[in-house]
C-alpha cells in the first residue's frame, strides 16, 4: 500500500485505533511463537499497512521520509500515562559515527519523522501480546527538539572519538540515549582504544517518550532554552557560589535565618532558587522529557561526601520483574543526577556550609552491573520473605548500592519491610562510590 501524502497516511492510520494485535496478525506471527519486541511492529506493517516482511534500512514510508514505530504505554496509579520503555532507533557503529555529522547521519536520515502507534500495555496480558489494544497514534517530528538532539549526538560521538565508547552512559545526554543492546550486550571493537565496548544503539529515552506521549492531546510548544538540566541549574546558581547557606537565604528572602536551621535547609534553598520539583516542567520543556534528579549534598574540603545519596522509597511490587526488564535498571541507565555541592565539615553547623559547585553523576555499564547484585538480593528477600537477605550496608564485597531506612520515619524499617507495598526503605549510594563518581 502506497501513500502519496502525509495526510493520506494519517487518514488511513485512524482506522487502527481500537484494534488488537490479534485482529491485525494476518501472517499469524503470534501463533509462531515470536516473542521479540519487534513482532508488534511487524504485525502492524504486514497486517494493517499491507507491506511484506523486510529488513529494509530505509524508512518504512520512504516517499514521505517517515519511520513507523509501535510502542506501549502504561497507566500510573495517579491516572497519568507513561511510556513503557525507551524507543530503539538504530545501531551505533562506532567506526562510522566518528566520521558523521548529525545533519547527514544515518540516525536522522531514517528517524527524523516518526509515526508512533501507541498501545496500552497491561501486565495481566504480558504473556498474550495479541490482546494489547491500540489507543492512539501521532506523527512526531524530531526537528522540534533538533538542537538538543544535535547536542546529544555530538556528546556520544565525541566520547567515541576519544576512545571512550566503553564509558558511554545514557545519563550523559538529555533525549537521545546510547542504550546497550539487550541482556549481556556483545563486546565490540571501538576506534582509538584497545578496550572493547558494549554494543549500543540510539534510542529515545523512556522519559522523552513519556513527554511526547503526554503532548498527544495538547498543543505542542517548544519552550526549551537549555540543552541539559545541568546547564539550566548552573546558569541560575552561578551568582551564589562561595556563599554560605545563611547568606544565600538572606539574599533570596531578605531575612536572616536564625540557628539552628532545619535539616532540609539545602532543599529549601534550591526550591527558592530553582523552583519546587513540581514547578520545573512549567519552567522549561526540558524537564518534561528528561529523567533527572536534583540533589543537595555536603562534602569535606577533600570532596569526600558527608552523607550517602538517597533515592525514593522502594516498593515491593517493582521487584516482580527480572533486573534486565526492571524499572530500576532503566532508571539508573537514563538518569542524570545533578548534585548541588556544599563544602563543610561534620563538626560544622548547617547554615555555614558554602555553595561550592554543581556536579553531574551518570552511570556506565559497569555501574549498572554492580547495581544488579543489590536488586537481585532484594528480589530474593521478597520471594523468601526474609529481611536478613536485604542488601544492607556492607552486606557483600564491592557493594555500592545499599538499602537503608528512609529519613526519620524509617525506624524498624527492615523488620517491617514486607508490611506494605511501599516500604520505609530506599536505595542509597555508598559514600565511597559517590566519591569515585565525582572524582573520576
Amino acid at each position: 500500500m502506497e501513500f502519496k501524502t502525509e495526510k493520506n497516511l494519517l487518514e488511513y492510520t485512524k482506522n487502527i485505533i481500537g484494534k488488537t494485535f490479534k485482529e491485525l496478525d494476518t501472517l499469524n506471527l503470534l501463533s509462531k511463537g515470536i516473542k521479540d519486541k519487534g513482532v508488534l511492529g511487524k504485525i502492524v506493517e504486514t497486517g494493517f499497512y499491507k507491506y511484506p516482511l523486510n529488513n529494509n534500512a530505509k524508512a518504512d514510508f520512504p516517499d514521505l521520509g517517515i519511520e513507523l514505530k509501535v510502542t506501549g504505554f502504561v497507566r500510573n496509579k495517579n491516572k497519568t500515562l507513561s511510556a513503557k520503555e525507551r524507543l530503539s532507533l538504530s545501531k551505533i557503529d562506532y567506526f562510522e559515527i566518528i566520521n558523521e555529522k548529525f545533519e547527514f547521519s544515518k540516525l536522522i536520515s531514517k528517524n527524523r519523522k516518526l509515526l508512533v502507534i501507541w498501545y496500552e500495555y497491561k501486565k495481566e496480558n504480558s504473556t498474550n501480546y495479541g490482546d494489547f489494544l491500540i489507543h492512539n497514534f501521532q506523527l512526531y517530528n524530531m526537528n522540534i527538539d533538533e538542537d538538543i538532539f544535535r547536542n546529544d549526538f555530538n556528546i556520544i560521538r565525541n566520547k567515541v572519538i576519544l576512545g571512550q565508547a566503553h564509558k558511554l552512559s545514557e545519563g550523559d545526554t538529555s533525549y537521545l540515549g546510547a542504550a546497550t543492546k539487550g541482556q549481556g550486550a556483545n563486546l565490540v571493537k571501538q576506534p582509538n582504544s584497545i578496550m572493547d565496548a558494549k554494543s549500543r544503539g540510539f534510542s529515545l529515552k523512556n522519559s522523552y517518550m513519556t513527554g511526547i506521549l503526554r503532548s498527544l492531546n495538547s498543543e505542542q510548544l517548544n519552550t526549551t532554552k537549555f540543552k541539559t538540566v545541568t546547564e539550566y541549574i548552573n546558569t541560575i546558581l552561578l551568582p551564589y557560589f562561595s556563599m554560605t547557606q545563611i547568606d544565600i537565604w538572606e539574599k533570596l528572602t531578605g531575612e536572616r535565618r536564625s540557628l539552628p536551621v532545619p535539616n532540609q535547609f539545602n532543599k529549601m534553598i534550591s526550591n527558592k532558587l530553582l523552583g519546587k520539583d513540581s514547578d520545573l516542567p512549567s519552567k522549561d520543556d526540558l524537564f518534561n522529557k528528561t529523567n533527572y534528579i536534583i540533589k543537595n549534598a555536603s562534602f569535606d574540603k577533600n570532596g569526600y561526601p558527608l552523607e550517602r545519596l538517597s533515592f525514593r522509597n522502594l516498593t515491593l511490587s517493582e521487584f516482580d520483574l527480572e533486573w534486565e526488564y526492571s524499572e530500576w535498571k532503566t532508571f539508573f541507565e537514563e538518569v542524570t543526577i545533578v548534585v548541588i555541592c556544599y563544602e563543610g565539615t561534620n563538626g560544622e553547623k548547617q547554615g555555614f556550609r558554602k555553595l561550592d559547585s554543581i556536579e553531574k553523576i551518570t552511570f556506565n555499564a559497569n555501574d549498572i552491573d554492580l547495581f544488579e547484585e543489590s536488586y537481585n538480593r532484594i528480589r530474593e528477600s521478597i520471594q523468601k520473605r526474609n529481611s536478613l537477605l536485604l542488601p544492607r550496608p556492607n552486606s557483600f564485597e564491592n557493594q555500592v548500592l545499599e538499602i537503608a531506612p528512609k529519613g526519620g520515619k524509617g525506624a524498624n524499617a527492615y523488620n517491617t519491610f514486607f508490611d506494605n507495598d511501599t516500604t520505609k526503605t530506599c536505595f542509597m549510594l555508598s559514600k565511597d562510590f559517590l566519591f569515585s563518581k565525582l572524582h573520576k
